[in-house]
């Protein structure tokens, strides 16, 4: 069995799926959309996805690169024709003219890099049941942003930071536990910018400031532990916060995140 904890094991699953598909009398679009969950009239959503696809690419060719024991050009000999499949001019046009390139050869060179990977990276397998609970919490707390009276400033920069986390879920298996923990870090980056607003929220919307380190400390916790890293706020959330609007008022310092 292939090994999905690495980028390479990624990309041959994906590439597996659509190689699947014969291509008689269905378009570029039609082919990728399922796998990125969008409808296939949403062109910008196909674009998107076969980007991130593209990006998962170059990933998988700087991992390969990065072992200085392996033969880079047998590994990567494939990619090339990886790369044409992936990037179409017109995503109206038939995929069976695409679809040979994904050929048995070049799925087999790209297990190949899913096992030379193993040996020096990998993720811990993504538990769909805290998948299940980022999003309960990012619902609850999007719900809570629209309908509560803080200001449309601080609305609209916490809002766009839980659509970038959904986003991250969405692509999750495309960019593993990667993208949510880049989504993690531009949600922090916005906390402290938007430290002094934040601080009346202690007095005007409680619930929101809760629901708000609930999700930070959730989503370091996830990422930490998929990508076996130590986790990148140090302590409770709710001392991060503190120390961010101040116990007492008072601003606190960006670098104690």
């Amino acid at each position: 069995m292939i090994d999905e904890s690495n980028p390479a094991g990624r990309l041959h699953r994906i590439l597996s799926e659509v190689a699947a598909k014969n291509g008689e009398g269905i378009c570029v679009r039609d082919t990728w959309a399922p796998v990125f969950g969008c409808a296939a009239k949403d062109e910008a959503a196909v674009l998107r996805g076969l980007v991130e696809v593209y990006g998962l690419c170059e990933e998988v060719k700087n991992l390969i690169r990065l072992n200085p024991d392996l033969n880079h050009d047998l590994y990567l000999a494939s990619f090339p024709k990886i790369e044409k499949a992936i990037l179409p001019v017109n995503l109206g046009q038939q995929w069976k003219t695409l679809r040979g390139h994904l050929d048995g050869e070049v799925l087999a060179r790209l297990q190949f890099c899913a096992e030379a990977l193993q040996g020096f990276y990998s993720e811990e397998s993504i538990s769909e049941e805290d998948l299940s609970q980022i999003q309960e919490m990012v619902s609850a707390l999007y719900d809570a942003i629209t309908d509560s009276s803080i200001s449309a400033e601080l609305k609209l920069a916490l809002l766009e930071e839980l659509d970038r986390i959904k986003k991250a879920i969405l692509l999750i298996k495309i960019k593993g536990a990667k993208g949510v923990k880049e989504a993690l870090q531009s949600l922090v980056g916005s906390v402290v910018a938007n430290h002094q607003s934040l601080k009346q929220l202690q007095n005007d919307e409680p619930d929101i400031l809760k629901r708000l380190g609930g999700l930070l400390d959730k989503l370091d916790a996830f990422t930490a532990r998929a990508l076996k890293l130590k986790r990148m706020l140090t302590g409770p959330v709710s001392y991060v916060l503190e120390e961010i609007t101040g116990p007492d008022g008072e601003e606190g310092s960006a670098e104690d995140v």
